[in-house]
């Protein structure tokens, strides 16, 4: 056994990381009570160093994160797939476009996935490949599969080959189709799913814990639990002045504004506001995603003031 070797973070369950060393086996251990006193706690996705001690291997040292997520808790994630129901539960925009925010902050590429497809909810598709996000959809071919394939989406195995080497989670509501998603991703899996609650409109949580699955193209994906609201004080603040910077549609016209200081809410000879659709002409930004940003400003602007 080597006193020291290196490898990533694939699961955490009560204090046991089980972690993927860089040869290929799995070391299942402990971590130092010293980071216990720096209130550290190693994560899924965290890459590591572990030592030899008296016949045990424990999580010696913590490599610098590229990013980390507190709920569920990851680190150095490359992608964020969204997953989006557009039927049941009823799809949020609001909670996608905080999502794709929190993921922007921290440099993490959103994609999303529209599950359970109806050709009503066509727009909701477009929207978000108009605001320049990779939009991916597992609808069959013959029923709405062939109109959003036209429209210019991708398919399930072109987004898996697209996470080809890349560490990215399932985020979504409970519900959305998460779990039945990481089946298809990884055949033989069959991670147990939950029906929709008639009665509430949502599922049942069926992911309890966080874990990263190997892909076979030799990238890493983790189903995580669902969720019914999105908070942003659980990810890190967002300074309102940079929220703008964060929806990425706005960034062409970011500076063009005729004042400075413009919080694109409305003011006069805001370049942004002008870029909205505004129900006539459709504009380059949609009217969604600007009510959205508008709620995220307020809301970045309300936790400034309370410090």
């Amino acid at each position: 056994m080597n006193n020291r070797v290196t490898g990533k973070i694939i699961s955490s369950v009560a204090g046991d990381y089980s972690v993927l060393e860089d040869g290929g086996a799995i070391i299942v251990c402990k971590a130092r009570g010293l980071f216990r006193l720096k209130k550290i706690t190693p994560c899924v996705g965290d890459y590591v160093t572990l030592a030899l001690e008296a016949d045990n291997y424990v999580i010696d040292d913590i490599k610098e994160r590229r990013n980390m997520l507190v709920r569920p808790p990851l680190a150095n994630l490359n992608c964020a797939v969204i997953v989006v129901s557009s039927c049941e539960p009823k799809p949020n925009p609001l909670v996608t476009d905080r999502l794709t925010v929190i993921f922007e902050n921290k440099n993490i590429e959103s994609l999303l996935v529209f599950t359970k497809l109806d050709k009503k909810e066509a727009e909701l598709f477009d929207l978000y490949q108009r605001a320049g996000f990779r939009c991916y959809t597992n609808a069959a071919e013959g029923d709405s599969g062939e109109m959003f394939k036209n429209a210019g989406s991708g398919s399930l195995e072109q987004l898996i080959e697209y996470l080809s080497g890349k560490t990215s989670a399932l985020i979504g509501n409970t519900g959305v189709g998460k779990t039945t998603l990481l089946n298809r991703f990884i055949p033989g899996l069959e991670r147990p799913t939950a029906e929709i609650s008639k009665k509430l409109g949502r599922g049942k949580h069926t992911t309890r814990t966080v874990e990263l699955h190997r892909l076979k193209n030799g990238g890493f994906i983790a189903d995580t639990p669902g969720f019914s609201t999105v908070e942003s004080r659980f990810y890190g603040e967002i300074v309102s002045g940079e929220v703008a910077g964060l929806f990425r549609e706005f960034l062409p016209f970011l500076g063009k504004c005729r004042f400075n200081g413009c919080t694109h809410n409305g003011e006069d000879g805001c370049a942004v506001c002008a870029a909205v659709d505004n129900g006539v002409n459709k504009g380059t930004i949609s009217q969604s995603r600007h009510d959205s940003y508008r709620i995220i400003y307020e809301e970045a602007k309300k936790a400034e003031n309370r410090y």
